[in-house]
Protein backbone atom coordinates (compact mmCIF):
# COMPACT_ATOMS: atom_id res chain seq x y z
CA UNK A 1 0.00 0.00 0.00
CA UNK A 2 0.84 3.16 -0.77
CA UNK A 3 0.94 5.70 2.30
CA UNK A 4 0.39 8.75 -0.48
CA UNK A 5 -3.52 7.78 -0.25
CA UNK A 6 -4.50 7.98 3.83
CA UNK A 7 -7.58 9.32 5.38
CA UNK A 8 -8.35 9.05 9.13
CA UNK A 9 -12.00 8.86 10.13
CA UNK A 10 -13.41 9.90 13.68
CA UNK A 11 -16.27 7.99 15.04
CA UNK A 12 -18.62 7.89 18.47
CA UNK A 13 -21.45 6.49 19.43
CA UNK A 14 -24.42 8.29 21.17
CA UNK A 15 -26.90 6.62 23.20
CA UNK A 16 -30.97 7.74 22.89
CA UNK A 17 -30.74 10.00 25.45
CA UNK A 18 -27.83 11.74 23.73
CA UNK A 19 -25.00 10.53 26.02
CA UNK A 20 -21.46 9.81 24.34
CA UNK A 21 -20.46 5.77 24.87
CA UNK A 22 -17.49 4.36 25.81
CA UNK A 23 -16.20 1.63 23.90
CA UNK A 24 -13.93 -1.22 26.42
CA UNK A 25 -11.92 -1.62 23.17
CA UNK A 26 -11.69 -1.44 19.22
CA UNK A 27 -13.49 -4.71 18.34
CA UNK A 28 -16.27 -3.04 21.00
CA UNK A 29 -16.53 -0.51 19.05
CA UNK A 30 -16.87 -1.98 15.65
CA UNK A 31 -19.54 -4.22 17.44
CA UNK A 32 -21.80 -1.45 18.81
CA UNK A 33 -20.85 0.79 15.61
CA UNK A 34 -21.79 -1.92 12.88
CA UNK A 35 -20.39 -0.83 10.01
CA UNK A 36 -22.22 -1.99 6.89
CA UNK A 37 -20.03 -3.72 4.26
CA UNK A 38 -19.56 -0.35 2.47
CA UNK A 39 -16.72 0.29 4.34
CA UNK A 40 -14.70 -2.41 2.46
CA UNK A 41 -15.25 -0.65 -0.72
CA UNK A 42 -11.72 -1.04 -2.33
CA UNK A 43 -10.14 -3.13 0.27
CA UNK A 44 -8.44 -0.40 2.22
CA UNK A 45 -6.05 -1.37 5.26
CA UNK A 46 -7.55 -0.38 7.82
CA UNK A 47 -5.95 0.51 11.46
CA UNK A 48 -7.84 1.66 14.45
CA UNK A 49 -7.37 3.13 17.63
CA UNK A 50 -9.40 4.59 20.71
CA UNK A 51 -9.13 8.59 21.88
CA UNK A 52 -10.70 10.72 23.65
CA UNK A 53 -10.96 8.65 27.08
CA UNK A 54 -12.36 5.64 24.89
CA UNK A 55 -15.41 7.50 23.19
CA UNK A 56 -13.58 7.85 19.83
CA UNK A 57 -13.01 5.33 17.39
CA UNK A 58 -10.21 6.41 15.35
CA UNK A 59 -9.84 4.55 11.92
CA UNK A 60 -7.00 5.07 9.18
CA UNK A 61 -7.63 4.11 5.89
CA UNK A 62 -5.05 3.64 3.44
CA UNK A 63 -5.71 2.99 0.24
CA UNK A 64 -2.94 1.59 -3.21
CA UNK A 65 -4.26 4.08 -5.39
CA UNK A 66 -6.19 7.85 -5.75
CA UNK A 67 -9.42 6.02 -7.79
CA UNK A 68 -9.39 3.36 -4.73
CA UNK A 69 -10.08 6.30 -2.16
CA UNK A 70 -12.53 7.79 -4.34
CA UNK A 71 -14.87 4.87 -4.89
CA UNK A 72 -14.48 4.04 -1.22
CA UNK A 73 -15.69 7.44 -0.23
CA UNK A 74 -18.57 7.93 -3.01
CA UNK A 75 -19.54 4.53 -1.82
CA UNK A 76 -20.23 6.10 1.60
CA UNK A 77 -21.62 8.84 0.55
CA UNK A 78 -24.08 6.50 -1.38
CA UNK A 79 -25.05 5.07 1.87
CA UNK A 80 -26.61 8.53 3.03
CA UNK A 81 -30.21 8.51 2.42
CA UNK A 82 -31.86 11.84 1.37
CA UNK A 83 -34.14 12.09 4.53
CA UNK A 84 -34.98 8.11 4.28
CA UNK A 85 -32.44 7.87 7.60
CA UNK A 86 -30.39 5.40 5.85
CA UNK A 87 -26.90 5.22 6.91
CA UNK A 88 -23.55 3.37 6.53
CA UNK A 89 -23.93 1.95 10.22
CA UNK A 90 -26.20 -0.67 11.73
CA UNK A 91 -25.53 -0.29 15.98
CA UNK A 92 -25.93 -3.13 17.72
CA UNK A 93 -28.17 -1.62 19.55
CA UNK A 94 -31.54 0.20 18.67
CA UNK A 95 -31.68 4.12 19.39
CA UNK A 96 -27.88 4.24 19.54
CA UNK A 97 -26.89 7.00 17.13
CA UNK A 98 -23.40 6.59 15.41
CA UNK A 99 -21.52 10.05 14.28
CA UNK A 100 -18.83 10.43 12.02
CA UNK A 101 -17.52 13.82 13.11
CA UNK A 102 -14.75 14.17 11.66
CA UNK A 103 -12.26 12.65 8.18
CA UNK A 104 -8.61 14.09 7.90
CA UNK A 105 -6.79 13.66 4.60
CA UNK A 106 -2.98 12.64 5.26
CA UNK A 107 0.41 13.42 3.02
CA UNK A 108 2.59 10.61 2.29
CA UNK A 109 4.68 11.58 5.85
CA UNK A 110 1.24 11.30 7.82
CA UNK A 111 0.96 15.01 8.49
CA UNK A 112 -2.42 16.38 7.89
CA UNK A 113 -2.82 17.60 4.46
CA UNK A 114 -7.34 18.77 4.95
CA UNK A 115 -9.57 18.28 7.80
CA UNK A 116 -13.20 18.02 7.79
CA UNK A 117 -15.38 19.00 10.66
CA UNK A 118 -18.60 17.20 9.80
CA UNK A 119 -20.76 17.82 13.42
Amino acid sequence: MSAEYKQKRYFRLKDGAGNVQTFSSTADANTKIGFKSVYSTSSPTKTEVLADSDQTLVATYEFDSDSDQIAFKSAIDGEWGEGDNSTPFTPATDGDLVEHFKTEWLHADGSVSDTANLI
